[in-house]
């Protein structure tokens, strides 16, 4: 007989985890959360927030798509650069060249206007240096802030304030007074040095529940897996193990194996007081702090051919894109604010105002387009904070139990918490139950 696998929670990483065991021949049931006080236990933390932006780095969620045949709507497009607003109101592009990584990014940096040239130099030379190690990189930059980081590489206030935090509000969530160091350098490692296709980007016109998350729930359906509406309300475990799932209402759900695919606030409410206490993997996870976000999307009357990203320095949202809508004749452009909690409670019309301000000082050509409609998105917990001392909280997915996976983009996958990182941990939490029982 097959083996069981039971998934609470229906986000990203938990669908990832039941297709790639399914297509294993596991036996796969998953738990949708579904009362209404835990609704965002339905969703991974930044889906509704940020738009879906994918970059050439994001291979496990690449790979994903081409396996359920929704590859050809994001297209990794070279035309799309990270483009920079200046507190002065000019646009610059940070350009991607044809040469071999990592020269492709320093060269485009060393050319970059939107930095000071004093900078600029400082920061190759930095680059220089750590490439041959004279020094090497310090090993404590997990245990302060990029800011400080920053600043004893010898980039000033101005680079610091107009180009590094935009950057890190867009990779990481927050400013670089706030994440740590490690995360920061991780980042730019990974999206513009290790490879030049990695710094391409797409921006799809679908969202990530078109593209990702109904057609996981379809596949899994058409390979026999369950999806089944409740809500898990204790884990039952034992000596050995995880013994069962209680859900509201009073059954009780068994399996082999039981992944928790859950944000990391809703893990341990599952778990009774005794576990909290003896495991410190368990402690860590109320340790994990996240940060907020809003999002405004309007849809105007005005055709866009290629999606724009742009970063802002100096305005109220820290970074907005424009991509075509589902009418060609139309386009939607997003706002987004991070880090900030004020923003939750601000008033609709407050929100709308100063998009529109910001949209007609970086884009006057869009500022007399007619709105068609509008969204707007508020998320206390948008996204894992990367802050100095995160990296030691996040828990790996295997936990002290043999057969209880933890799986989440909030996980320690050595990434920030985005959708790739999502899919990696789902990927992992798979793969762990697949090495121990064999395919």
């Amino acid at each position: 007989m097959n083996p069981t696998v039971l998934v609470i929670g229906g986000t990203l990483a938990g669908l990832t985890a039941a297709l790639r065991l399914s297509r294993h021949g596991y036996v796969v049931t998953i738990i949708e959360q579904s009362e209404p006080h835990v609704s965002s236990a339905q969703h991974d933390s930044n889906e509704d927030a940020f738009p879906l932006m994918l970059m050439g780095c994001h291979t496990a969620t690449l790979s994903l798509l081409e396996t359920l045949g929704t590859a050809d709507r994001v297209q990794l497009d070279d035309r799309i650069g990270f483009e920079l607003l200046r507190s002065n109101g000019r646009l610059v592009q940070l350009r991607r060249l044809p040469l071999p990584a990592p020269l492709h990014a320093l060269a485009g940096l060393a050319i970059f206007a939107g930095m000071p040239a004093r900078d600029r130099w400082r920061f190759l030379m930095w680059a220089e240096r750590t490439w041959e190690q004279d020094p090497a990189l310090p090993v404590d930059l997990e245990s302060h802030t990029a800011e400080v980081w920053l600043r004893g590489i010898g980039q000033s206030e101005c680079a610091r304030t107009q180009v590094w935090t935009p950057l890190c509000r867009f990779l990481l969530g927050d400013d670089v007074g706030t994440v740590s160091a490690a995360a920061l350098l991780s980042a730019l490692i990974r999206c513009f040095f290790s490879s030049r296709r990695h710094s391409r980007l797409a921006i799809p016109p679908l969202s990530i529940e078109q593209l990702l998350r109904q057609p996981l729930r379809e596949t899994l359906i058409g390979m026999g897996a369950s999806i089944e509406t409740g809500y898990a309300d204790r884990l039952d475990c034992g000596v050995h193990g995880v013994a069962g799932v209680q859900l509201k209402g009073g059954n009780t759900l068994t399996a082999d194996w039981y992944i928790v695919a859950l944000p990391h606030q809703a893990v341990t409410p599952l778990l009774p007081e005794r576990l909290l206490t003896r495991y410190s993997y368990f402690q860590h996870i109320d340790a994990l702090v996240d940060t907020p976000a809003v999002g405004v999307y309007r849809w105007i009357d005005r055709p866009i051919h290629s999606p724009r990203l742009v970063l802002l320095a100096g305005r109220t949202f820290h970074w907005m894109c424009l991509k075509p809508a589902a009418d060609p004749r139309h386009s939607v452009i997003a706002f987004i604010v991070t880090g900030l909690s004020e923003w939750l409670d601000r008033p609709d019309k407050d929100l709308l105002n100063v998009a529109g301000q910001d949209l007609q000082f970086t884009l006057p050509a869009f500022s007399n387009a007619r709105e068609i409609s509008h969204r707007i998105v508020r998320e206390l917990r948008a996204c894992l904070s990367m802050r100095p001392g995160t990296t030691a909280h996040r828990p790996l997915q295997r936990s002290p139990f043999p057969n209880l996976l933890l799986a989440g983009e909030w996980t320690d996958t050595g990434l920030p918490s985005t959708v790739e990182s999502a899919i990696v941990s789902g990927n992992r939490c798979a793969q762990a139950i697949i090495d121990q029982v064999g395919p």
